[in-house]
């Protein structure tokens, strides 16, 4: 009790001492700083930045006065990426950033001192070390004086110091857990300051291989440890890797500052006046401080001494040379870390300077103090632990921390705007000069091609002649935008179209009159040539993304933080003490992996998005509207019979979560198909076994009729998921006879048979079932099992009760239209067999695959000596060989999809047969994984009026009708491709009049047809010229 008491009253006193230190920063509504103004606009721009969903952040659009500029991609991203998370909860962008001023000085204490305690185990040395980190002239320089987000950088180092301590001192889960949570703080500091985290790694890199040392970890340890080190720089490469490699399309560093000019002198570093002017070229006119503070200095000199009486009596008692040095290693260390730092930020080190290119790129020697601060408050608490006197030890203890608080009494405090500027910080947006400037010296992040920044003044369309165009902005914001402008070819004299657009390489998408173009550098601002528009009216559009380099570090950095969840995920369920279940894991992630790949590549231009689409986008957009249905899908067009709604309600989180818009199917697909591996992998596993299981995902992940199964958003989608359910639940009741699972078994085929028809000719499945239970005449599980198979049609019941029977009669009318010959059903099958196995439709491949699995799967399931699974896999051949019969009874003219659920027996029977030829099995499974892959490939582009394409043209839309006169909206197209548009138009607010008198803007498919203004694909939009005369701009805006 008296322990516990004893340490909420330290964390008490350190939180008393940041809040004393930190009160300055809410003495006034704002505060003057160097740097204060252009975070405070940048900040501004990030919120409106995050809230458009780029992501990283890497394009201030406002700033460069609208031209944009890559901000983010070069300059210390983590105080905006916190600024986004806070913002929300403060709604004041200054507040903002005087919560994050605050927290900087209070985590950075708090973790200073977790990480003293636990490498000393003494709470005043914790304690001394923490004040003296807080307490220092540079720390409140750099929140009152520069405003930079340099103190992030310092608040974070001691956090991955303190959990790299834990790691060292911990083993088996713990070890591995604080490795990570030391990898992903380690993250944090390489993009929490481009120049404080380039001196801060290389000292948690000396202070790692230390450790290692002390603690003489075998090589499965160091290794760790040091992936642990080097994935801080893969999980912080979206950002340290951009910043480097793309540099070059900026002009940073093409002039360095006269960082000759900048060091501060050794009297400099004693005492100089706590001033908030600029270092300045020399030292006679600085106007800031460059104290490393008194106690610091007091506690260098301490160190010396006592460094001296250590080796004293090194010599005196003849101790060994290493133990001496092991003994006082962490003394050493700091200490002769402080002096090569003050070292480096002296005139003494020019030389040095001179020779290391990245030095000079800090611009400023004095930057190093905050590293001195951190080695001498770090020396200041191993030197304690140290001491063995206590009387020696509370004195120098009191003495320094009572001076380092009194030292820096006077630099608590911020210096508070003028009366004159007051004013600009009502308003910040509208009246201060910095908001949307560049914020960054010499306007150096635009274009090495710019002559100089954007203004105001800059026109939003011209030409590389300096011929303003007569346009007008439709839309813009941070990260998109799209103008109206006219051009007569006839007068223009330039060959050049320049957007007020910053340029950056690949990282814009710019698209003119609905077709993407290509675009280069004209003085910093994005062009095209003129020959890519037409005579008259034209709208270009751009949106911001992320370069292929941005991308392959946005991946690079994924794959590391993947990497240590599944390395967490194997130690934390103790995996990785079994070799064939960590085998099994490793291969399951592999699987899943490529999986999941073919699944969610491009899906937006994979998606269509038709009736079907349409249809459930509109009932869900109901739902969410409170107009709730007891109606799901329709069976076999508009006049086929009713479905129940459950597949509607499925999918009404996705476009609740998604606002409404279509993308929606996109999320549905990947969540279902991630849902489908999951209880895949867990039911294979059970009722035959792990290694069957990955064989048979393996070739679901890849065979292209799975691919294409698996990514078309509509309700067929659910039944290979609810076809795998029945199987486990079939197998549960064979193998335990228990009513409850046979009930459940019901009522997942029910739901399946509520999802699609085809899961009608699933029944077979129950073969085996009810040759057991009518055998021993378990009448009321088969009562239980129809009960539960009509149990999720009641919302349809309820229906037909209301409207005099309406469904059912649709069905019975279903059931009599039954169509002729055999050849309706063999002619699908052809080419449902050929999708099946990559090959060519003909009909010896159909008939032969239906064999070959009729035959193998009864087969197979006479060779397995396991009951259970022998009935499991007679059902599954029953329900193959029942297919083409049942669909020749019973189905008129069936559709190809008709016959997805017998993938599921097919695989099956690969798979078991693949498992047991063992190697040569191995050896076949990739041959036919590699097949079906290259036959899978092509599914992965592209598809004609896909939901990108629809999507654009509708967007496309909305941008030329904004705020114009008039119009109605009709369709060109072949029949049923009117579909989809409809929604989308609803969607993006396309307020058409569907006046017949109107002028008529058309969709025409194929575009190819006739002549149309704007196209995308194979779809185009027609716009009367006379009506887009009168809505298209006269006077530049």
């Amino acid at each position: 009790m008296k322990k516990k008491f004893i340490q909420i009253l330290i964390f008490a006193l350190l939180v008393g001492a940041v809040i004393w230190a930190g009160k300055g920063i809410f003495k006034y509504n704002v505060f003057s700083t160097h740097d204060g103004d252009h975070h405070i606009a940048r900040i501004f721009d990030v919120i409106q930045t995050a809230k458009e969903g780029q992501f990283p952040l890497r394009w201030a659009g406002s700033l460069n006065y609208f031209c944009g500029a890559p901000i983010y991609n070069f300059f210390y991203p983590l105080i905006y990426y916190l600024s986004v998370a806070v913002y929300p909860f403060t709604k004041d962008v200054i507040f903002t950033l005087k919560i994050i001023n605050f927290l900087s000085l209070l985590l950075g204490t708090l973790f200073f001192y977790f990480w003293i305690k636990e490498e000393t185990n003494k709470e005043l040395a914790a304690i001394g070390g923490a004040l003296t980190y807080l307490y220092a002239p540079y720390r409140f320089s750099l929140i009152f004086v520069r405003g930079s987000p340099e103190y992030l950088a310092y608040a974070v180092l001691p956090i991955v110091l303190f959990f790299y301590a834990l790691c060292f001192n911990s083993n088996g889960k713990r070890f591995m857990v604080y490795a990570f949570l030391a990898s992903l703080m380690g993250a944090v500091l390489t993009i929490s300051h481009n120049f404080a985290a380039m001196f801060l790694m290389p000292i948690i890199l000396v202070y790692l291989i230390i450790k290692l040392r002390l603690h003489k970890f075998n090589l499965q340890k160091v290794i760790w440890i040091a992936f642990s080190f080097l994935a801080s720089f893969g999980m912080g490469s979206f950002f340290i890797g951009p910043a480097l490699t793309e540099q070059k399309f900026t002009q940073i560093g093409l002039n360095f500052i006269q960082w000759r000019e900048h060091f501060p002198t050794f009297g400099q570093l004693l005492k100089s006046n706590w001033e908030y002017f600029y270092s300045s070229l020399g030292t006679v006119n600085d106007g800031m401080s460059f104290m490393l503070g008194y106690a610091q200095w007091l506690i260098i000199g301490i160190a010396g001494i006592f460094f001296v009486c250590q080796v004293y009596f090194f010599i005196r008692n003849k101790s060994k040379f290493w133990d001496f040095i092991e003994g006082n290693v962490w003394i050493i260390f700091f200490f002769l870390g402080s002096l090569f730092t003050i070292y480096l930020i002296l005139p003494i080190s020019i030389p040095l300077w001179e020779k290391i290119r990245p030095l000079q790129e800090i611009q400023f020697s004095w930057r190093l103090l905050g590293v001195g601060i951190f080695t001498t408050s770090s020396l200041f608490s191993f030197m304690l632990a140290k001491i063995k006197s206590k009387y020696v030890y509370l004195i120098i203890f009191i003495g320094v921390s009572f001076l380092t608080v009194i030292g820096t009494r006077n630099f608590m405090l911020p210096q508070p705007i003028s009366v004159e500027d007051l004013y600009k910080y009502d308003d910040f947006e509208k009246l201060h000069q910095h908001r949307y400037s560049t914020t960054t010296l010499g306007d150096d992040v635009i274009s090495p091609n710019a002559v100089k920044a954007c203004w105001f003044s800059t026109p939003v369309i011209s030409t590389n002649n300096n011929e303003d165009l007569s346009s007008r902005i439709v839309e813009r914001d941070n990260t998109f935008g799209s103008v109206k402008f006219l051009i007569d070819k006839n007068k223009i004299k330039g060959n050049k179209i320049i957007i007020g657009l910053g340029y950056f390489s690949d990282i814009h998408t710019v698209s003119l009159n609905g077709k993407s173009t290509d675009y280069t550098d004209c003085g910093g601002l994005v062009c095209f040539n003129t020959d890519k528009t037409r005579n008259g009216e034209n709208l270009v559009s751009w949106k911001v993304g992320q370069s292929r380099i941005e991308k392959i570090f946005n991946y690079l950095a994924l794959t590391f933080f993947l990497i240590w969840l599944i390395i967490l995920i194997i130690y934390l369920t103790g995996i990785n003490k079994n070799r064939k279940k960590l085998i099994s894991f490793l291969l399951a992630i592999t699987v899943f992996t490529l999986y999941i790949f073919f699944r969610s590549y491009n899906l937006p231009g994979r998606l269509g998005f038709g009736w079907d689409q349409e249809r459930d986008a509109v009932t869900v957009s109901n739902i969410l509207a409170g107009k709730l249905t007891l109606l799901g899908p329709r069976v076999q067009g508009p006049s086929g019979f009713f479905l129940p709604p459950y597949f509607f309600y499925i999918l009404t989180p996705f476009y609740l979560l998604t606002g409404l818009n279509p993308i929606a199917t996109n999320v549905f697909i990947i969540f279902w198909s991630t849902l489908f591996f999951g209880v895949s992998y867990l039911v294979l596993s059970r009722v035959f076994d792990k290694k069957m299981a990955l064989i048979f995902l393996a070739l679901w992940a890849v065979n292209p009729l799975s691919v294409s199964v698996d990514t078309i958003a509509w309700n067929p989608v659910v039944v290979p998921l609810l076809f795998i359910s029945l199987i486990y639940l079939i197998y549960l009741y064979l193998k335990k006879i228990k009513a409850k699972y046979i009930f459940l078994a019901g009522i997942i085929f029910g739901m399946g048979l509520s999802s699609h028809l085809q899961f009608l000719f699933i029944a077979p499945m129950f073969a085996p079932l009810l040759i057991d239970i009518f055998k021993c005449k378990k009448y009321k599980h088969f009562i239980l099992l129809i009960l539960g198979s009509v149990i999720p049609f009641v919302p349809i019941l309820f229906f037909d009760l209301r409207h005099n029977f309406l469904n059912l009669n649709l069905i019975a009318g279903f059931t009599k239209s039954v169509g002729e010959g055999v050849g309706r059903v063999l002619m699908v099958w052809e080419r449902v067999s050929s999708f099946m196995v990559g090959g060519s439709p003909s009909v010896l491949l159909a008939i032969t695959i239906y064999l070959f699995v009729s035959v193998g799967l009864f087969v197979t399931a006479t060779r397995i000596k396991d009951i259970v699974q022998r009935r499991v896999l007679f059902g599954l051949g029953s329900v193959w060989v029942a297919s083409l019969p049942l669909f020749y009874i019973l189905i008129k003219s069936p559709s190809e999809y008709y016959f997805n659920y017998l993938l599921v027996p097919f695989l099956v029977l690969i798979s078991i047969l693949l498992k047991n030829l063992k190697r040569f099995g191995l050896f076949a499974l990739i041959l036919i994984m590699l097949y079906f892959g290259v036959c899978s490939l092509p599914l992965l582009r592209d598809v004609s009026l896909s939901l990108r394409e629809k999507d654009r043209a509708v967007g496309l839309l909305k941008e030329i009708t904004k705020n114009s006169s008039p119009f109605n909206i009709s369709f060109d197209v072949p029949f049923n491709e009117d579909t989809g548009f409809r929604y989308l138009l609803k969607f993006h607010k396309v307020g058409h009049s569907g006046s017949a008198n109107d002028p008529l803007i058309e969709f025409v498919i194929p575009r190819q047809k006739r002549v149309t203004t704007f196209s995308f694909g194979q779809l185009g939009i027609y716009v009367p010229p006379v009506w887009l005369k009168n809505n298209w701009p006269e006077k530049s805006k």
